[in-house]
């Protein structure tokens, strides 16, 4: 297949036998197109997952169309497009979501070269399983379980009827679980199943030099809540929706000033950025009072957004939507208790996923100073939360977490397996270097806060921020090797390269000779394409190197070299350390863009969560992986730089 750049889209071209999966997503559903006019999933937030399995079966006069058809496809925001190039016609397959609805679009655009007769053949399975676990987990009781007792065996009232020029396929298809088609002209319902048509197809005859244009809509999810989706009022505000996913795109504006334009190309530039972009804006979510960023489209259930994803990913929104970012912090700020306590992550019933974490705490502290000092909007220091205004829940986790250091200010992650920080298949004890680094972070935007806000108190949290900062130096450096190690337990020091250690540069931390003596080991030993001894060859940018030398220290997938937290490759690290290096004068563009390059080698369109070449990847569209798109936003890399007071670092 070849791959190239046009118009800020990714573009691909083949033939129909090729797939090209593409994920796009808005604040109610998750959906995947597959490069040939089909939806190869679909789910709706906090719920289920709607199909096992989705054809879609073009035939020129009742011959099917033979895979060997010349393809060209275009992937941009919500949206993709495939057009197919057969001796007899045209088709043009326009896939694509708006922001808000509960709907995949289709649209198909059949010019004749002679005449023809067009048909469109939809065939799919219903993911009844999902339905039902989805049903059991979150409503379990008598009548529930009767309610899908009686989907089974009531009578129903599916089918095909025509309505407002256009044809509705209803779908009662379990208990209160609808499936429902708008559909254009000529369609007609095909084999049923349990009771419901599980094909359909449309079509028509067209004359030489004829253009017809074919649309349906989909929709499913439970009746009388909030996923449902009227598809006949869908289906007639269709050029509505339709211009909603071009204005969308058009919004995604690549800022200028950036080194990769120079280096790889406006092209790559333009569809980069607004890749990124998208993929960030996209795991935006509102339920009810929960407004917040999901960390990817595998994380829809139950709906949850992450302290720690929150913050990388807001970088890159914070400059072109900083009133979703000022959301995500409301919504972080309501799963903190009223000890102070972080968890891993927020659901969409402020309960909380995966208590007590490390790097929680702090990262809703920088959030929250990133926020107020980019944007001057001081007003949400006062927003009212479960424990008081944001201030003061922020001042209670950084308190709380306080209580967690020892004599040299230092946290001590205690506990003999405890993986609760970002790094959660590595038992990494007592001092790590990467939640040291956040801690300082948070200290010293604590003190910025208290001054900005004139609550008094910023003088204590700034002594313990020289005193963190001091401690990490005298600690957690080591001289031989020229770069902080990983982490130092009782008896024990993991001095491999983690590039989880570069914000002690991102933020300040450390002298410019140690910053540049820390980016030089990272090139020269994290940038696979100038590490020889690893051998997986140019692949991106590896997380650790060498490999955890402690075998009980790594668990599950990072026990294995080059995956997951053992040498993978991880889009959102790669691109901070690239920033870093942007901030020192060095040439960051490896790590910013490789990790791109080699995941469309790969046939993966959009943001990866992390990736090995020897191993299987992550979870796609994930929201931290749009840190490159922060990256270009600010390419004088003095992001970190600019301050709320005049209190020096």
């Amino acid at each position: 297949m070849k791959r190239y750049f046009e118009n800020g889209a990714i573009a691909v071209e083949g033939r129909l036998a090729d797939t090209a999966y593409y994920d796009v997503s808005n604040n109610r559903i998750t959906a995947q197109f597959d490069g040939r006019g089909a939806i190869s999933k679909y789910a709706v937030m906090n719920k289920f997952s709607v199909f096992t399995n989705y054809y879609s079966m073009y035939s020129v006069d009742g011959i099917p169309m033979d895979y060997s058809e010349p393809t060209k496809i275009s992937m941009i925001g919500k949206r993709q497009i495939v057009r197919i190039d057969h001796a007899k016609c045209s088709v043009t397959i326009t896939q694509f979501l708006d922001d808000t609805s509960n709907a995949i679009y289709v649209e198909t655009e059949v010019e004749a070269k002679q005449p023809i007769s067009f048909e469109n053949t939809v065939n799919f399975g219903i993911n009844y399983e999902s339905y039902v676990q989805q049903l059991l987990a979150n409503r379990l009781s008598a009548k529930t379980i009767a309610t899908v007792l009686a989907g089974f065996v009531k009578s129903k009232k599916n089918g095909l009827t025509y309505v407002d020029g256009h044809w509705i396929l209803h779908g009662d298809v379990l208990g209160d679980f609808y499936l429902d088609f708008a559909i254009s002209e000529g369609a007609r319902a095909l084999e049923a199943e349990r009771g419901f048509h599980n094909q359909f197809s449309y079509g028509a005859r067209l004359n030489e030099g004829e253009v017809k244009t074919f649309r349906y809509v989909v929709s499913a999810g439970t009746r009388n809540d909030y996923t449902f989706c009227d598809v006949n009022e869908a289906f007639r505000n269709f050029d509505a929706a339709k211009k909603n996913a071009e204005d969308y795109i058009a919004s995604l504006v690549c800022p200028e000033g950036s080194k990769v334009a120079e280096v790889k190309g406006e092209d790559f530039a333009q569809a980069y950025y607004k890749s990124l972009l998208n993929c960030s804006l996209s795991n935006y979510k509102e339920l009810n009072r929960f407004k917040g960023f999901l960390a990817g489209i595998v994380y829809q259930f139950p709906a949850r957004t992450y302290y720690r994803d929150g913050y990388w990913t807001v970088l890159s929104v914070l400059p072109v939507r900083p009133d979703l970012v000022r959301n995500e912090i409301v919504t972080l700020a309501c799963g903190i208790n009223k000890k102070g306590e972080c968890p891993s992550a927020v659901k969409f019933n402020f309960r909380n996923y995966w208590g007590n974490h490390y790097d929680s705490p702090s990262f809703f502290v920088i959030m929250l100073y990133d926020y107020v000092r980019q944007t001057g909007d001081k007003s949400i220091l006062t927003e009212e939360c479960p424990c008081g205004t944001v201030i003061e829940a922020a001042r209670l986790v950084l308190d709380r977490l306080g209580e967690e250091t020892d004599s040299t200010g230092l946290l001590v992650k205690g506990g003999e397996f405890n993986r609760r920080d970002w790094c959660d298949n590595v038992f990494r004890g007592k001092y790590v270097t990467y939640d040291e680094a956040l801690y300082a972070r948070a200290l010293f935007a604590m003190a910025e806060l208290c001054d900005a806000a004139a609550t008094g108190g910023g003088d204590a949290y700034y002594s313990r921020y020289l005193k963190v900062k001091k401690a990490i130096n005298d600690l957690l450096w080591d001289e031989e090797k020229g770069w902080f190690v990983n982490y130092k337990d009782e008896g024990f020091v993991e001095d491999n390269l983690s590039i989880d250690t570069v914000p002690v540069i991102l933020f300040g931390l450390c002298s410019r000779e140690r910053a540049v003596s820390v980016l030089s080991a990272m090139e020269k030993y994290l940038e696979s394409d100038k590490n020889k001894e690893q051998i997986a060859g140019d692949f991106g940018t590896l997380c650790v190197y060498p490999f955890y030398k402690r075998a009980t220290d790594i668990v599950q997938k990072s026990s294995l070299p080059y995956y997951y937290h053992n040498g993978g490759d991880w889009p959102y690290l790669s691109c901070i350390y690239a920033y870093a290096k942007l901030a020192y004068g060095m040439d960051h563009v490896y790590p910013l863009t490789r990790w791109f390059e080699y995941n469309l080698e790969q046939g993966n369109y959009t943001p990866v969560e992390f990736f090995s070449p020897v191993h299987k990847q992550g979870s796609l569209l994930q929201a931290w992986s749009s840190t490159g798109a922060f990256v270009m936003s600010y390419p004088d890399g003095k992001f970190f730089e600019k301050q709320l007071t005049a209190r020096k670092k």
